[in-house]
């Protein structure tokens, strides 16, 4: 007995040890993907600053701390010190998107119904030009190094069925999923080229697929998102002012094109007034068809259950962010393609965001449960999910402001007029008026 005694003490400390050797090796594991920051994110602030109609696109001049959001027939201006609109550019169909160029004194609207680019001074807000039969255009970018301004043409609709055709056809038994359908060769789009230096339609790029969003790495790249054939397009810009300058052999003009070519107005657009100060008279633009095969045209190859959405860059270490519409983000190096990560993301991602400042990715996920998925980028080249914000139904876009580290998204309040007769299968819900909104988060 009293041998036994003498050991209680000894295996005590070799329990404690153990304890003690295992939550040292718990403490120096990696923080898992999920784990929130110290200080989380949350919504900081709502401004409701009304208006009616769909929106698109956000834009943050950090400079002038201003917002630009695409809404309808305009796009309104905030003022992100105060939360109030600081004024509103006019005389739009539909727009889109919003581009800045590097000087502080334009900014140019995509118009996708009607088939133009206004230019509008920053100062003033005022339209100074208005670039017309541009087709369909939607993602809008500047890129620095040619001061070209790149419009790309908006996703075209698929064909509806025909209408002897059930939508749906009951099954027996369970069969697995089929493949995804090939690209259809008849697919085609465009990017639109415009000289900012002298406001107007220098060329157009003819491709031979549907494009999305796009965006410039500020080294002279253009990378273009091609969601039907799950690929990223990379656009030499340089080359294309090359080409826009001496056109090479074989290569059209828009006046020279046959009728009804892409080249001319888009086939929905209408007609707008006329600007201020109208572009004068010169070249027709240059065509240059890159629909063939074996055309100067790299791209990346993504997953092949990824079609990139939205697209962000971190060009100081050649990265770029792909939103896709299947749950996920991936990391890709921007010189080569090369996955480096994958992080799961929410549904109906129609944004995202990098914030070079603070290191941090965000995607805008709209969905019915709107969330804001929050990406760490480490220094040592890793990524992890740090935190999925609840945000609010369809808050799918957004603008980031590297200097605060805030990020803007927006939305509207959806509601059902109980006054009208008919049963509860008969409602149907409706934008609230006035409840368009700014949700400003932060940390």
């Amino acid at each position: 007995m009293k041998r036994k005694r003498a050991l209680t003490p000894l295996i005590l400390c070799l329990l404690v040890s153990c304890l003690l050797f295992v939550a040292t090796l718990h403490a120096q594991e990696p923080a898992a993907s999920t784990e929130t920051p110290g200080h989380p994110f949350s919504i900081k602030n709502t401004w409701i600053i009304g208006g009616a109609g769909p929106w698109d696109y956000l834009t943050m001049d950090t400079r002038a701390e201003r917002l630009y959001i695409a809404h309808g027939h305009v796009v309104q201006v905030v003022d992100v010190t105060t939360g109030a609109v600081a004024g509103e550019i006019a005389g739009l169909t539909d727009a889109h998107a919003i581009a800045l160029d590097d000087t502080g004194e334009f900014g140019y609207v995509s118009d996708g119904r009607g088939g133009k680019v206004i230019v509008f001074d920053r100062r003033t807000l005022q339209t100074v030009a208005t670039i017309e039969n541009i087709p369909s255009p939607r993602a809008l970018v500047f890129e620095p190094q040619t001061r070209l301004l790149f419009a790309v043409r908006a996703d075209l609709a698929a064909p509806p069925p025909p209408a002897n055709i059930p939508r749906t056809t009951p099954r027996i038994t369970p069969r697995p999923a089929p493949p995804p359908p090939p690209p259809k060769p008849n697919i085609g789009s465009s990017i639109t080229v415009i000289d900012t230096q002298t406001k107007r339609v220098a060329g157009q790029i003819l491709l031979p697929e549907a494009l999305g969003f796009a965006q410039a790495d500020g080294r002279g790249n253009l990378y273009v998102n091609a969601p039907d054939r799950n690929r990223i397009l990379v656009i030499d810009a340089q080359a294309v002012a090359a080409l826009l300058a001496k056109p090479p052999e074989g290569a059209t003009t828009a006046s020279e094109s046959a009728p009804g070519s892409s080249a001319g107005p888009s086939p929905n657009s209408s007609p707008s007034p006329p600007s201020s100060t109208p572009a004068k008279e010169s070249a027709a633009p240059v065509i240059i068809d890159w629909t063939e095969r074996g055309r100067p045209v790299r791209s990346f190859a993504l997953d092949g259950q990824c079609a990139p959405k939205s697209l962000a860059i971190d060009s100081a270490h050649s990265r770029l962010f792909a939103a896709c519409d299947n749950l996920k983000l991936l990391v890709l190096d921007a010189d080569n393609g090369n996955l480096l990560a994958t992080l799961p993301i929410g549904f109906d991602v129609d944004a995202v965001g990098y914030d070079a400042n603070h290191g941090l990715i965000y995607a805008a996920n709209g969905g019915p449960a709107g969330s804001l998925t929050i990406i760490r980028q480490h220094v040592s080249d890793s990524y992890a999910v740090i935190q999925t914000l609840p945000t609010r139904q369809r808050a799918r876009t957004l603008a980031v402001d590297p200097d605060t580290g805030q990020v803007f998204l927006v939305t509207d309040l959806l509601g059902m007029d109980l006054s009208k007769p008919g049963g509860i299968g008969t409602l149907q819900t409706n934008p609230v008026n006035g409840s368009f909104q700014v949700l400003v988060v932060g940390n």
